[in-house]
């Protein structure tokens, strides 16, 4: 067996040289049943697609208040699967189960305030995995807690690991009871102040040993944030908005059904049209350390990439746009799967010439306005050659015209992301040219993770546009200071758990043991912070994979990437010239890429938010309980995340 990426960068220390290489699988995962692409219409927002939550205004003067309930339902997401089972959210007073639905609008300055309810059954719908921290026998499967993912929260509300709760009121050490309710009694309710610009939040579960599960079965939906500078923009036409529909969320997912032959996995769950989920750690697929005990059964895996890609929670959905322009509110909400998106003209108007790009085609550029954390302070475009990559959690707030494009017109949006990112493996690519096992090579035919969303220029409805574009006016993002600022170096490291599987691991600059830096999650915190100081993060990766590196509490501001190589002695050596931020990484972050062989720099304020009553501290470490963490899932749950404990 070839050594891993761990072994390869001991090695690389050892002699004094870079090594950052990925490692070869051996065969590809059970694939979805074919399905045709394109036959359904994208789903908005309202009942009968996204259904969005409406707020109770009088119980809680001046915050909208909501009750959202987590519940199993069965929803029908192509026309030729039978119905999946799916877990999700929904709102509590006229429950509306929809994939991604139970959707929260805020504005700026308003605060929310939820009640979650856990309405989930026992049994999980996907394998569990009882070996990881926080997953054993005597955890409830159906244990669950959300994370306002971008929020600026209060550390009881921000849906910690350790926050979980369950029907029978059975819950995590770090869940407490802290808000004063109408009647005055204490209540586990969630408040987010809202003290942040427009963008697009999200929220989803982040419960401990369970999350990358409960995510991919569907606990996740979208929390859109407005403000005044956002509505100027829309209503002087710098951006649009004004006309109905021209507002479009794009949530993209992969995911793999189980096919009509059954699910052929141990320990697999699900029947025909639900979901699969990888519950067997193969050692013909994954690097397996010598001497580890058996392998478990379900096993967590280093990272679970689906075949079929999905769009506002409906499979290969197709969209009219009229000849204007659109913004295109983007999230990547995969598990681990990269989307490197660029817009193709179709090869032709017929089936199945209508579902596959023609690459020497290109459609009309992105303009990228904004990110995770609000406006960018200088809109970018077109956008590296006409393409936007997002990591897992990266959100782009695009503007694409379509106003030179006639009538009758077919695109199509693509993503061409190496799985696992950057150097990819074909086993994770699914396309019918490239002639997988199944897929037959029937064009017009999932599987497929390059075709994302078809979109069809139709006849504009009514006038043009109703006031000509103002000039777009983004705003002004001072740069944070760093004099003064306390400076950490942490590194992102690969290594091997007692099973001998894979691990990844956040950690410091100091070792752990030879060659290696990682620290598990339950290990003494390291990054302990004062309230109100700004810090300098020095992250240096030393794995084979780019890592979406995701913050609680802060946004960041990335300042720039540099090589580096491990030398003698456990050293980080800076090699190479130092490269900038991104020009669509400027103003704020909350979700950062950090390369193969490159030490990303951040800094951030850690500032904590308004709240209505004093917040006590977290019975269960003394501090105001964050983390930091990989958003690729599965590198998360085991066991890439860290406390980040703010005092």
């Amino acid at each position: 067996m070839q050594p891993s990426r761990r072994q390869f960068l001991q090695i690389a220390a050892a002699a004094g040289v870079s090594a950052f290489v990925p490692w070869r699988r051996a065969y590809a995962y059970v694939q979805s049943t074919p399905l045709r692409k394109f036959i359904q219409p994208l789903a908005g927002l309202g009942p009968s697609g996204i259904p969005v939550a409406v707020p109770d205004v009088q119980t809680y003067p001046g915050v909208d208040y909501y009750r959202i309930v987590m519940g199993e339902f069965r929803q029908q997401l192509h026309p030729e699967l039978p119905p999946t089972r799916l877990w999700g959210y929904a709102d509590a007073n006229a429950p509306n189960f929809r994939h991604l639905g139970g959707v929260m609008v805020a504005r700026t300055g308003r605060p929310v305030r939820v009640t979650y309810i856990n309405d989930l059954p026992p049994r999980h719908p996907l394998p569990v995995d009882q070996s990881i921290m926080g997953a054993g026998a005597d955890q409830p499967e159906n244990r669950a807690v959300v994370h306002l993912h971008g929020g600026l929260t209060p550390w009881p509300s921000d849906g910690g690991p350790h926050a979980w709760f369950t029907p029978d009121g059975t819950h995590g050490p770090s869940r407490i009871a802290w808000l004063p309710d109408a009647t005055g009694a204490l209540s586990n309710d969630s408040y987010y102040p809202n003290d942040q610009s427009a963008r697009l939040v999200w929220f989803h579960d982040h419960a401990l040993g369970i999350t990358r599960l409960n995510a991919y079965a569907g606990l996740a939906s979208a929390y859109i944030l407005r403000d005044d500078f956002e509505q100027d923009l829309i209503d002087t036409g710098a951006i649009p908005g004004l006309v109905a529909g021209t507002e479009i969320p794009i949530i993209i997912q992969d995911k793999v059904f189980v096919p009509a032959s059954g699910n052929p996995d141990p320990g697999g769950r699900g029947d025909y049209g639900d979901l699969w989920y990888p519950s067997a750690y193969d050692p013909l697929r994954w690097d397996v350390a010598p001497g580890g005990a058996p392998l478990p059964v379900p096993s967590v895996v280093p990272e679970a990439f689906g075949d079929t890609m999905l769009v506002n929670g409906l499979v290969y959905p197709s969209v009219d746009v009229e000849p204007r322009k659109y913004r295109l509110r983007v999230l990547n909400a995969c598990n681990a799967r990269f989307c490197n998106l660029q817009l193709f003209y179709a090869r032709g108007v017929d089936f199945p010439r209508s579902t596959e790009p023609a690459r020497n085609n290109p459609g009309p550029p992105f303009l990228q306005i904004g990110n995770e954390a609000g406006f960018l302070s200088e809109a970018v475009g077109p956008v590296l050659l006409n393409q936007v990559l997002l990591a897992p959690a990266e959100r782009a707030d695009l503007i694409v015209d379509f106003s030179a494009i006639p009538p009758g017109a077919i695109l199509i949006l693509t993503n061409d992301a190496a799985a696992p990112f950057p150097d990819g493996d074909d086993d994770y690519e699914f396309h019918p040219e490239l002639k997988m096992p199944l897929a037959g090579g029937i064009l017009g035919y999932g599987p497929d993770t390059r075709a994302v969303l078809q979109l069809r220029v139709v006849p504009r409805v009514g006038p043009r546009d109703p006031r000509p574009s103002a000039p777009l006016r983004l705003p002004q993002i001072p740069a944070l200071s760093s004099a003064g600022a306390t400076v950490r170096n942490l590194t992102l490291n690969e290594g091997f758990d007692a099973y001998g599987r894979l691990v990844q691991m956040l950690g410091t600059d100091v070792p752990t043991a030879p060659g290696f830096f990682g620290r598990a999650y339950g290990d003494p915190s390291t990054e302990n912070v004062a309230a109100g100081s700004t810090e300098v993060w020095n992250i240096f990766n030393l794995s084979g994979d780019t890592h979406p590196i995701h913050f609680h509490l802060v946004n960041v501001q990335v300042i720039g990437r540099q090589p580096f190589r491990p030398t003698k002695g456990d050293g980080l050596r800076l090699t190479g010239a130092f490269r900038p931020a991104d020009p669509n990484e400027t103003g704020w972050k909350e979700t950062v890429r950090m390369n193969p062989g490159e030490v990303t720099q951040v800094i951030m304020r850690f500032d904590l938010p308004s709240t209505p009553v004093p917040v006590p501290v977290s019975p269960r470490t003394g501090g105001h309980e964050y983390v930091w963490h990989c958003h690729i899932l599965e590198h998360e749950e085991h066991d890439m995340m860290r406390p980040l404990m703010v005092e």
